[in-house]
């Protein structure tokens, strides 16, 4: 295997985001083309830490591993708005069919709430969510709302709302600075970022000797930048390490994955390292792979963690994963439309799309975590709504 390569095996199978999920076997998937990379951040992606200067890989690697495993306690942001937050705004909500919209949307309605804002929750398909802008428009929304769905995907009523002076939040999907768009959380640049952080934590936990495969659903631009911030860390860091990258589809999930995750360690036993792309992608894997004798052969880690990836860690199945507070999001995109209502410039934006995480290796935390919210979730710094909200100066 070439470090720093890419190869798709014949294995794979892609239904593609869009494609309806029908009866029948697994045999019916249709195999094809992965989608163009998108370029990795250069000198706008965000620093995970300062390594040291020369010394040994291992070592650098370390220190960036010691410098993002505290959990962070404050908020991303600090500079409150410059008059009182006006009520009656209203603002779209659009949630998607996955989980993680789920999240990204739990708090919205506490925060309109708080607001004295009026909150429309408008369902979409994650892929084709043109009519549900479309009913915010027609609704006669200030803000939308909504994660993980690129622009590209309902650009006729993108250009409608912003024609109509609609503005835009959005987190996970990587759209850069553009008129109507107030925020992109979570975007190519920190989500890189998290790729870097679990490629140094596999560098500094395997010696510098890792033959990584990442598990990855390459349609979502997001995840192909934490693809390449993985990728470019191993290049740069790790002289003895290989990246090899298994992409898959959203029906995989549960379903495909683990026997592909099984496949290609029988054909690939130098493998000792699985990353996944995010916390869904290992459902069912650890099962396989203890099925098949292979799950003392590889060290299970990922970005992104749920409630699957921390039971993993509690149950000592998965070694480590990044963190990603969803929720702490929506906060975000509220504070993007405050600074808008009041006429103020965003001057934080930057560091406000950088969402707060850490690396989680601890089983006694993963637990903590798992017992402290309804969706199981590390939600964000410890008080971050009384934090949001005091920062607002709304009792």
């Amino acid at each position: 295997m070439r470090k720093g390569t890419r190869r798709v095996t014949a294995a794979i199978f892609a239904l593609g985001l869009v494609a309806a999920a029908c009866g029948g076997d697994d045999s019916s998937s249709v195999e094809t083309a992965a989608p163009n990379e998108t370029e990795a951040p250069s000198t706008d992606a965000p620093a995970v830490t300062d390594a040291p200067a020369g010394g040994d890989e291992v070592a650098a690697a370390q220190a960036v591993v010691d410098a993002n495993t505290v959990i962070p306690t404050d908020i991303s942001v600090s500079v409150a708005p410059s008059a009182a937050v006006p009520t009656g705004i209203k603002v779209a909500w659009l949630a998607c069919e996955l989980p993680s919209c789920t999240e990204v949307g739990e708090d919205w309605p506490a925060i309109a709430e708080a607001l004295g804002w009026e909150l429309k929750v408008i369902n979409v398909e994650s892929a084709s969510p043109g009519a549900g802008v479309q009913e915010a428009i027609d609704w006669g929304a200030n803000y939308i709302s909504i994660s993980g769905s690129p622009v590209a995907a309902f650009q006729e009523q993108y250009d409608a709302a912003v024609a109509a002076g609609i503005k835009f939040a959005f987190a996970y999907n990587g759209e850069a600075p553009a008129d109507g768009i107030l925020t992109s959380i979570s975007g190519n640049d920190s989500v890189y970022a998290a790729g870097e952080k679990i490629a140094n934590y596999i560098i500094a936990d395997s010696g510098a000797a890792a033959n990584v495969l990442m598990v990855n659903i390459q349609m979502f631009p997001v995840l192909v930048a934490e693809e390449n911030g993985m990728k470019d860390t191993f290049a740069n860091g790790c002289a003895a390490c290989t990246f090899d990258v298994l992409p898959v589809t959203i029906p995989d999930i549960g379903v495909n994955v683990p026997g592909l995750v099984a496949s290609y360690l029988q054909e690939h036993p130098e493998t000792n390292y699985v990353s996944y792309a995010f916390s869904a992608l290992p459902i069912g894997v650890t099962a396989a792979l203890q099925s098949a004798g292979l799950d003392k052969q590889v060290t299970q880690v990922g970005v992104d963690f749920d409630k699957t990836g921390l039971t993993e860690i509690v149950d000592g199945t998965h070694k480590a994963w990044t963190s990603n507070p969803k929720a702490y999001s929506a906060w975000l995109m509220a504070h993007a439309m405050i600074l808008d209502a009041v006429g103020d410039e965003y001057t934080e934006r930057a560091a406000g799309e950088v969402l707060p995480s850490f690396i989680l290796d601890d089983a006694t935390v993963a637990q903590q975590i798992i017992d402290s919210s309804e969706l199981s979730n590390w939600k964000g710094p410890e008080g971050y709504a009384d934090q949001f909200l005091a920062l607002w100066g709304v009792a």
